[in-house]
């Protein structure tokens, strides 16, 4: 990760900074011998911590961090060389001692800082994570509706929820992109439709893309609806995925062929709309395939139609 890199080679300059401020500071520079001796101990300081950064993380990192440490001290010893020419004289004990020492709490002002900023990073990467967790999954904040109202085939009431606040198209864009790349499957989709948070993916096959459904109320569906699982899928049939024992994702087979891997389309939560083979799904792989003799899979209230009579369509409030 980049900014675990920045961290890495800020805190490590820093605390190579603090020795090197340090010692020289304990030392004294008085003489050209102490400071040549001073010299050599820092970079041989700075040389001995990038060595160790070097064989923890990469060998790249203590290279950076070993040149930033010994650009910095070698240009506080020319400075400190400076101050001891007779025009200077009087100054000089002063300015060294004011100049290491600043190079001193510099050093631990910079490592601190990168143990600050890192965190801060940290934190918003999984707030990030999360937030993108949760447009996969379809559960940004949502409340129940008042614009419709729907039931299963045997008369079960369904909760039909839509989103608090409309999410910008730029965060589930965003979000959208980072899931395909982290999960390298961008090369092995179709994406037949955009963005929208206005249904998730069990919405998107059960109410035609108005609202959000629960993972609980898709077992209800499953069950009050007629689904049977079966082995060998059609098009128009209703794949299901799990992780462990809670519904994870629902799609639609689209396209069965002989010998190739059967084509499934579905909304990847608030995310957008893809083609893809059923295996190859950032909702992983223990799927299973469902079938029904219903006409389509809306639900009763939304423009489905119960095979019993006496279940009818719900009156909306008003």
């Amino acid at each position: 990760m980049e900014h675990f890199d920045q961290f890495i080679v800020l805190a490590t300059v820093g605390l190579g900074l603090v020795l090197a401020g340090s010692v020289n500071l304990v030392v004294g520079t008085r003489t050209g011998r102490r400071t040549t001796l001073s010299l050599i101990g820092s970079l041989t300081a700075c040389g001995a911590i990038a060595a160790v950064l070097s064989s923890l993380t990469r060998g790249e990192l203590g290279v950076r961090a070993g040149a930033l440490m010994g650009g910095v001290v070698v240009s506080v010893t020319l400075v400190t060389v400076l101050f001891r020419f007779p025009w200077f004289h009087r100054q000089a004990a002063t300015v060294v001692v004011v100049l290491w020492g600043l190079l001193t709490v510099s050093g631990l002002a910079l490592a601190l800082g990168s143990v600050i900023r890192f965190d801060r990073s940290e934190r918003a990467i999984v707030e990030a994570n999360t937030l993108n967790l949760e447009y996969k999954l379809g559960r940004q904040p949502h409340q129940p509706t008042g614009r419709a109202r729907a039931v299963t085939d045997r008369g079960e009431p369904i909760i039909l929820n839509e989103p608090m606040a409309q999410t910008e198209s730029g965060s589930l864009k965003n979000a959208e992109e980072k899931i395909l790349r982290d999960s390298k499957m961008a090369d092995q989709l179709i994406r037949h439709g955009k963005a929208t948070d206005a249904s998730n993916c069990h919405g998107w096959i059960f109410t035609g893309g108005k609202f959000l459904l629960s993972p609980d109320d898709v077992e209800v569906i499953l069950r009050d609806n007629g689904y049977a699982e079966i082995q060998e899928p059609q098009a128009g049939d209703v794949v299901i995925y799990r992780q462990g024992e809670r519904i994870a994702h629902s799609a639609i087979v689209l396209y069965v062929t002989e010998g190739q891997p059967v084509l499934v389309e579905g909304k990847w939560g608030a995310l957008g709309v893809f083609l893809h083979s059923a295996d190859k799904s950032v909702y992983g792989t223990d799927y299973t395939f469902h079938r029904s003799g219903r006409r389509g899979h809306l639900l009763v209230g939304l423009g489905g139609i119960s095979p019993d009579p006496t279940v009818v369509a719900p009156v909306v409030a008003e």
